[in-house]
């Protein structure tokens, strides 16, 4: 009789090794679906293509971070409060095709954009982000980014 409880406990403890690896292996973002939202600065369908790079997508443990240049055309130079009304509008829409690349994938995490402005000596100036939360389902509007040294 023992070694029957033996055996299930056992069991147990294979099952559940299995089935919380199935668990890590679906929260888990793809290269597949990463290569994808950085292509989304690319699309010809995405008309701020011309303006937007992506510069990272990492993939955390509870959200995928996703960080986006606003680009100056050549020949243009792009001011600080232009580019934040670019990034406003940016970043809304890099986000809802940033999360319907996700769900494509059956990943359903947090998600933040944000933006950064280059600037010409190669540092950037960092605008904003904007959010989605996976839980709730719903996209957060964008925050200005306001740096804690000038406060």
């Amino acid at each position: 009789m023992k070694k029957w409880y033996l055996v299930i406990i056992v069991l147990t403890c294979i099952f559940s090794g299995i089935s919380c690896k199935d668990v890590f292996k679906a929260m888990t973002i793809p290269p597949a679906a990463i290569s994808e939202i950085y292509a989304l600065s690319g699309a010809r369908i995405w008309l701020y293509g011309k303006y937007v790079e992506v510069k990272d997508v990492q993939d955390r443990s509870d959200s995928c971070y996703i960080m986006i240049y606003i680009k100056s055309l050549p020949g243009e130079v792009t001011t600080s409060e232009a580019a934040l009304d670019q990034a406003k509008v940016f970043t809304k829409t890099f986000i809802e095709s940033a999360v319907k690349v996700l769900s494509k994938y059956d990943i359903n995490k947090d998600v933040s954009v944000w933006a950064q402005l280059l600037l010409k000596d190669g540092e950037v100036n960092v605008l904003g982000n904007v959010s989605y939360d996976a839980k709730a389902h719903t996209f957060h509007d964008f925050e200005r980014y306001e740096s804690k040294l000038t406060k």
